[in-house]
C-alpha cells in the first residue's frame, strides 16, 4: 500500500497530523506529489519531513518558483509574497540550508514507478501533458483539452496527481468525480484509465478544512479527510507577516 500525500504547503501543523494517521494505516511507502514549500510558515520544518518520511518527492510549482523566479510566472500577488518570504527564511547564504537547497533543485515533477509486484503508474504534480503547472480542474468536462491532452500524455493507467488541492479522479471519457468525504474510495475498473488527485494535506480547497491525502493498494484508492490545529497553523501565517487571507482560507478550506 501507498501513502499519497501533495501540496504540503509548509503546513506543519497539517503534514504531522497527517504522518500520525499514516502511521495508523501502516503503508508501505509515502510518496510526495510536490509543493513542500509556499503559502506557510514551516518551510524549513516540513522540507526536513517530507524528505525525511518520503521514499519518491516530486517537484511542484511552488517548489520550482523558490529555486528560480521564472517558474513563478503567473503567480498572484500572495503566492509571490509567499515565495520571496520563503527563500528569506531559508536563507541560502547559511550553510546549514545547503542541502535542502540541493534537495529541492534535485527533484523532478514526473515520473513512474512500478508498485511493489504490480503494475506501473505515472506520478505528475500537476498534469501528464504539463507536469509542473497545468490545472485540471474539476468543473472541467471530459473533453475539455486540458482533460483529453492529458490522457494523450500519461504514459500509464493509472496517473496520479495533486497541485488543483481538489481530490477526486477523471475516468476517461467521463466528468471528475469528487471525493466526498472521510474514506471515500475509488474501485479500480481494470479496463479504464484514471487521472487521480490525492488532494491536499496543507491547503485544501474544496470547502473541507481537513487535510487531505490518499492510500493506494493496486486495486483501489482511498483518500483520508483528517482534522488537524488549522487554528494554529492559521495563527503561524498571521505571526509571520505572510497576507492575511492565507491564514483565513485554512479556516474554511478554501
Amino acid at each position: 500500500m501507498i501513502a499519497f500525500i501533495s501540496d504540503l504547503h509548509s503546513n506543519l501543523e497539517a503534514l504531522d497530523a497527517a504522518l500520525q494517521d499514516i502511521a495508523v494505516q501502516k503503508p508501505d511507502s509515502i510518496v510526495c506529489l510536490g509543493d513542500i514549500v509556499g503559502y506557510g510558515a514551516n518551510p524549513r520544518e516540513v522540507i526536513l519531513k517530507t524528505r525525511e518520511v518520503s521514499q519518491i518527492v516530486l517537484l511542484g510549482n511552488h517548489d520550482a518558483a523558490l529555486l528560480d523566479d521564472r517558474d513563478a510566472a503567473g503567480f498572484n500577488e500572495r503566492a509571490l509574497r509567499a515565495i520571496d518570504w520563503t527563500r528569506v527564511t531559508l536563507d541560502a547564504e547559511r550553510e546549514e540550508n545547503w542541502p535542502l537547497w540541493d534537495w529541492l533543485g534535485s527533484l523532478v515533477p514526473s515520473m513512474e514507478m512500478r508498485l511493489g509486484a504490480g503494475e506501473m503508474v505515472h506520478l505528475v504534480h500537476a498534469s501528464p501533458r504539463h507536469p509542473l503547472a497545468e490545472y485540471l480542474m474539476p468543473n472541467f468536462g471530459p473533453d475539455h483539452e486540458r482533460v483529453a491532452g492529458s490522457f494523450a500524455c500519461a504514459r500509464q493507467r493509472l496517473t496520479f496527481y495533486g497541485h488543483t488541492h481538489h481530490p477526486g479522479w477523471f475516468v476517461e471519457g467521463e466528468a471528475f468525480q469528487r471525493a466526498v468525504d472521510n474514506d471515500a474510495v475509488l474501485q479500480l475498473d481494470p479496463g479504464r484509465r484514471y487521472l487521480i488527485n490525492v488532494g491536499s494535506v496543507g491547503q485544501p480547497r474544496d470547502g473541507d478544512p481537513r487535510l487531505c491525502y490518499a492510500l493506494f493498494d493496486g486495486a483501489r484508492v482511498l483518500w483520508r479527510r483528517i482534522p488537524y490545529d488549522h487554528q494554529s497553523a492559521s495563527r503561524r501565517i498571521l505571526e509571520a507577516g505572510l497576507p492575511s487571507s492565507l491564514a483565513e482560507r485554512l479556516l474554511v478550506g478554501r
